[in-house]
C-alpha cells in the first residue's frame, strides 16, 4: 500500500526519519555559528559597544564591558577575541571541515566496499561520542581534535546514509525527501536548542542527544540496500534484505520480482574506486561539473553562514529565520517538480544559482555606498534560501547521475570537493573583519562561475532509474556509443 501519488509506506517514513537526524548530527557544521560567537565591548560607560582589539588591549580590566551575549561561546572561554588568538576560532572551524573532507574520501569508498549500512552505523555512534566529548575540551588544541574527529564522522554518516536512502526510495520521492527533510530544519532546531541551552559546552551535549535514538534505528531496523548487494552480486542476502524492508513497509508488493536481476548485475567482481569515475569522457564529465557545482554551493553557502554573526538584527532570530525560511521554503520545489513535469534538475539549480548572484551582486553594491543593514538582512535571507535550493540541485544530480558501483564514492567526492570549498569559508569570512563587502563579493563571483559552465556541461537526470544506472561507468569505450541511463541526456563528448 502507498500514500498517493508519491506511494510512501511505513519503511520510507523511517528513512526519512533516518536521514533527518542524519542531517542533524551533520548540523553541528555550523556549530561554530554559536561557539564562534564574538561580543561588542567598551571600556566604560563613556564610550560605544564595538569589536576594538586596540581598545580591548588597553582597557583595565575592572573597567571592560561586554555588549549582550546571547550565547557563552569558545572565544570568549579561551580568550579568542583578538590579535592571533583570533585566528584560532576559523582555524578550528577550518580543521574540522578538513575532519568531514577526510571523512567524504575514506568513507564512500567503504560505504562502496563493505556496504552503506556498518559504515552508516559506525560513524553515527563515533561521531556522537566525539561531539559530546568535545564539550569537556579542557583547551581550544583538545576541542580542535574531537572536532576534526566529529567532523569525518559526519562526512562518513553523510555519504553513507543519504546513498542508503535513494538507494530505496523510488524516483518521485527523491524531491519529497529534499523538500520536507531538510539542513533548513535542522538548523532551525540547532538555534532552538542554542537558545535554549546558551553555554557551549552544556550546548555541545544537549544538541547532539537528540541524534542518539538513530542508532538503534539502524542497528535493529535498517537492513543493506538491496541495490548494493545486488551490485555485489549478493542475491541471496538481496532478498532477505527486500523481505525484511517490505515487511516492515506492511507492502509485500514493495520490490517487484523480476528474475532477470541477476542478470541484470555486473558480471565484474572488481572493487572499484575513485579511478573509475574518470573510466570514459563522459563520466569524467559529469564528475568534474558535479564537483564544481558542489564547490560552489559549499563555499557560498559557508561564507554566508559564517558571515551571520555580522548582519543587523537579534542573532538567534536571525539564525532561525535562515533555518526556517529555508526549511519551509524548501516544500515550493515540491510543488514545481510534482506540478510542473517539465521542471527539471538544470532549471532547478540554474535558475537559483541565477538568483543568488543577482542578490549578492546587490548586498555587495548597498554594503559599498549605501548604509542599510535592515535591507541587507532581509536580501540575505532570500539568498539563503536560494543558496539552499542549489544544495537541493547538487544532491539530485550526484544521487541520480552516478552509477550503482561508485555511488557512493561519487557522491562522497562530491561531498570531498565541497569540504574544500568549505575549508575555505572561514578564511573568506575572516576577511569581513577586513573588508566586510569580501564575504558577498565572494559569493557573486563563484556563484556566475558555476551558473556559466552549467549550461554547458550539466546533465540532466531527473526520473534515473538507479538499478538500471551503470553502462556509463562499466563500457570503457567511446562514450558517444554508450546508452547513458544515469539520466536522460547525452552529454555531447
Amino acid at each position: 500500500m502507498g500514500c498517493g501519488r508519491l506511494k510512501i509506506n511505513r519503511f520510507h517514513v523511517l528513512l526519512f526519519i533516518t536521514w533527518q537526524l542524519t542531517l542533524y548530527f551533520a548540523v553541528q557544521q555550523f556549530f561554530p555559528i554559536f561557539a564562534n560567537y564574538t561580543p561588542k565591548w567598551r571600556c566604560s560607560n563613556d564610550t560605544e559597544y564595538a569589536k576594538d582589539c586596540t581598545l580591548l588591549e588597553e582597557c583595565p580590566k575592572e573597567s571592560l564591558q561586554f555588549d549582550y551575549k546571547p550565547f557563552y561561546s569558545t572565544v570568549m572561554e579561551f580568550d579568542m577575541l583578538c590579535g592571533t588568538r583570533a585566528y584560532i576560532a576559523s582555524l578550528i572551524s577550518t580543521f574540522q571541515f578538513g575532519g568531514v573532507l577526510m571523512g567524504t574520501i575514506v568513507c564512500g569508498q567503504l560505504a562502496d566496499k563493505y556496504g552503506r549500512r556498518p559504515i552508516a552505523l559506525i560513524t553515527l555512534t563515533l561521531g556522537i561520542l566525539f561531539a559530546m566529548s568535545s564539550g569537556a575540551s579542557p583547551n581550544w588544541q583538545v576541542l580542535m581534535a574531537l572536532r576534526i574527529l566529529m567532523g569525518t564522522c559526519i562526512g562518513g554518516a553523510l555519504v553513507s546514509v543519504y546513498t542508503y536512502v535513494v538507494e530505496i526510495i523510488p524516483p518521485q520521492q527523491r524531491v519529497f525527501q529534499r523538500a520536507f527533510f531538510n539542513w533548513g530544519y535542522s538548523r532551525a532546531m540547532l538555534t532552538v536548542v542554542c537558545w535554549m541551552v546558551p553555554h557551549w559546552r552544556w550546548a555541545s551535549y544537549a544538541t547532539v542527544s537528540v541524534v542518539i535514538p538513530i542508532i538503534p534505528i539502524v542497528y535493529f531496523l535498517l537492513p543493506e540496500s538491496p541495490t548494493w548487494l545486488m551490485s555485489k552480486d549478493r542475491f541471496t542476502e538481496m532478498k532477505q534484505s527486500e523481505e525484511k524492508i517490505s515487511k516492515l513497509a506492511n507492502s509485500p508488493t514493495m520490490f517487484e520480482d523480476d528474475s532477470n536481476q541477476e542478470i541484470k548485475a555486473s558480471k565484474s567482481k572488481r572493487q572499484y574506486s575513485i579511478r573509475d569515475l574518470f573510466a570514459n569522457r563522459l563520466i569524467a564529465k559529469r564528475t568534474l561539473i558535479l564537483w564544481l557545482i558542489w564547490f560552489t554551493a559549499a563555499l557560498c553557502s559557508y561564507i554566508n553562514d559564517l558571515n551571520s554573526q555580522n548582519l543587523a538584527g537579534d542573532f538567534f532570530v536571525n539564525q532561525l529565520l535562515m533555518g526556517g525560511l529555508t526549511g519551509m521554503s524548501l516544500a515550493v520545489i515540491f510543488l514545481l517538480d510534482t506540478y510542473i513535469p517539465g521542471f527539471n534538475r538544470r532549471m532547478l539549480y540554474q535558475g537559483a544559482q541565477s538568483l543568488v548572484i543577482g542578490c549578492f551582486a546587490i548586498m555587495t553594491l548597498l554594503m559599498i555606498f549605501v548604509d542599510a543593514p535592515t535591507v541587507i538582512l532581509l536580501i540575505d535571507l532570500a539568498g539563503t534560501v536560494l543558496i539552499a535550493y542549489t544544495w537541493d540541485a547538487c544532491f539530485l544530480c550526484a544521487a541520480e547521475g552516478f552509477p550503482t558501483e561508485v555511488r557512493a564514492t561519487g557522491i562522497g567526492s562530491c561531498v570531498s570537493v565541497s569540504r574544500i570549498g568549505a575549508l575555505l569559508a572561514p578564511q573568506v569570512a575572516f576577511l569581513g573583519a577586513v573588508w566586510p563587502p569580501i564575504p558577498f563579493l565572494s559569493v557573486f563571483f563563484l556563484g556566475a562561475i558555476s551558473l556559466f559552465f552549467s549550461v554547458i556541461y550539466l546533465p540532466e537526470t531527473k526520473g534515473t532509474d538507479l538499478k538500471n544506472c551503470s553502462e556509463i561507468l562499466i563500457t570503457k569505450v567511446n562514450p558517444s556509443k554508450v546508452a547513458d541511463t544515469c539520466g536522460q541526456q547525452i552529454i555531447d563528448c
